[in-house]
């Protein structure tokens, strides 16, 4: 069922409870209004009675219909204690008016009560009360409510009429106002329709009326730029991934054809091997940090926090990079505070200084790679520094995007950080941190990673209690005391 015929449905129920409600309001204050004026009417009769009995113009003690022609349609009786008729007009009768019981009611104060005894051609009002200095006489005066009846059965036939036409104007009139209202939602929902991916850069036009409607044209375009760019990003992944990709397969498989050709030596065969190892690591490493980046995407990364000195982890992780290091030339150096703590996933911290150790070797473009730890307005700092040419100005603020290239021409500059800086953004993030690069006004680059330092908010939310003087690390702590603010071994 559309909007549109739900808010007709809505309507055409309100306009006939309204109408019934109305109608039936409106004959109960009209019955009431008359028969206030009735009543009233029959209260100056009352007094007039009085009147003309106190003058003795009206003769008490017969029962036959006066002849008076002043009393001619009218209905007035006076009783005995008993019920006798006393007087009597014509229209009255000769019987009495009042029953047993609205005697007894009516002998100790005025009554009005309506009469509707089948010997009448219609229903009365009648209001009776003790005729003052008359004993226990009792005076009965009435009217007709053929007028009140017949004012209700026009009002019911009016509404029985006109209120099914209400409801009926109220439907088409719903119908087209729910019609107009909608419209500008049907104008977006085409617009919407219309966008394609082949033209995901089209946005629907926003009103310029400040109401729902622009508000929700605004949200459905700030939805469509979110989804160009989760669809651009995953453009671009699957074809930088793809690209990362083939080099390293494309090397695999010749080295593979090679090996299986007929006449090949051991000394062939192990050669090829050796050139397939680091194309394999390079697979594994490119794969992990594809999985690593679409769990993170997922919101799913879980880390194992517990509190630890970074020191003794900077190290180990040195230690590994030590041939990559020598390699190409180049001396690490470590600086670093024993005593700075973090609550850290051990190897996912670890995989962040690799990366970023990794990277300036390769991109650095110098002899030395400065690690350094240490403690900063309440934050554990971890910087990695490098001494080539620095970041690439293009590149710069866009360093830890995942698939970010800079300028290939400058030789000795930046290409791009490629999967390793988003990756690393990624983990810090997920650490509570935050990570930043920046050129350095003497040459080379540096990336700086600020962690939560172990205390009261990171025990809190690692769970543990901060344990500096554990056992976890300290034979490497006491083996590394007296170079830890020199260079490290590599």
């Amino acid at each position: 069922m559309t909007i549109r015929l739900r808010l007709v449905l809505v309507v055409a129920l309100t306009a006939a409870v309204l109408v019934a409600a109305g109608g039936i309001a409106f004959a109960a204050s009209l019955s009431s209004g008359m028969r206030a004026t009735l009543e009233d009417s029959l209260r100056r009769t009352a007094q007039r009675v009085e009147a003309e009995v106190a003058a003795h113009r009206i003769p008490l003690g017969s029962s036959s219909p006066s002849a008076d022609p002043a009393w001619d349609g009218r209905v007035v009786q006076v009783l005995g204690p008993a019920g006798q008729v006393r007087f009597t007009t014509a229209r009255a009768g000769t019987a009495s008016l009042l029953g047993r019981a609205e005697l007894a009611i009516a002998s100790h104060g005025r009554v009005v009560v309506q009469d509707d005894r089948a010997t009448w051609r219609d229903p009365r009002l009648l209001l009776a009360e003790p005729l003052p200095g008359r004993g226990h006489r009792l005076l009965v005066v009435g009217a007709s409510l053929d007028e009140v009846e017949n004012a209700m059965v026009r009002v019911r036939d009016a509404f029985l009429a006109g209120g099914p036409l209400v409801v009926v104007l109220a439907v088409l009139g719903g119908w087209l106002l729910a019609g107009r209202a909608l419209l500008p939602v049907e104008r977006l929902r085409a617009e919407a329709a219309a966008i394609s991916v082949t033209i995901p850069e089209r946005r629907l036009a926003e009103p310029d009326t400040n109401d729902e409607v622009a508000r929700l044209a605004g949200t459905l375009n700030s939805l469509l730029d979110r989804l160009q760019g989760a669809l651009t990003r995953q453009r671009e992944f699957v074809a930088v991934a793809s690209h990362e990709l083939r080099t390293p397969l494309a090397v695999l498989q010749a080295e593979l054809e090679l090996a299986s050709r007929p006449g090949r030596t051991e000394g062939e065969v192990r050669q090829t091997l050796e050139v397939l190892g680091p194309r394999v690591d390079q697979l594994v490493r490119l794969a992990g940090d594809l999985l690593l980046l679409a769990r993170g995407d997922e919101a799913a990364l879980p880390l194992h926090l517990a509190p630890r000195r970074l020191e003794p982890l900077v190290s180990i992780s040195l230690g590994s990079l030590c041939a990559m290091a020598d390699a190409r030339g180049a001396v690490l150096a470590l600086d670093a505070d024993p005593e700075v703590a973090a609550a850290v996933d051990d190897g996912r911290f670890q995989q962040v200084v690799d990366n970023l150790v990794a990277n300036a070797l390769e991109h650095g473009s110098g002899e030395l790679v400065e690690v350094s730890v240490r403690a900063e307005h309440g934050e554990a700092v971890l910087e990695v520094r490098d001494h080539g040419q620095g970041f690439a100005d293009d590149l710069l603020e866009r360093a830890f995007e995942r698939f970010t290239r800079g300028d290939t021409a400058r030789r000795g500059s930046r290409r791009g950080a490629g999967l390793g800086l988003a990756v690393v953004r990624l983990l810090v993030e997920a650490h509570g941190g935050t990570v930043t690069a920046r050129n350095m006004g003497d040459g080379g680059a540096s990336v700086v990673v600020r962690l939560p330092q172990c205390g009261a908010a990171v025990d809190e939310r690692a769970g543990v209690a901060c344990d500096r003087t554990g056992p976890d690390h300290e034979s490497l702590c006491d083996t590394r005391a007296s170079t830890n603010r020199a260079r490290s071994t590599t």
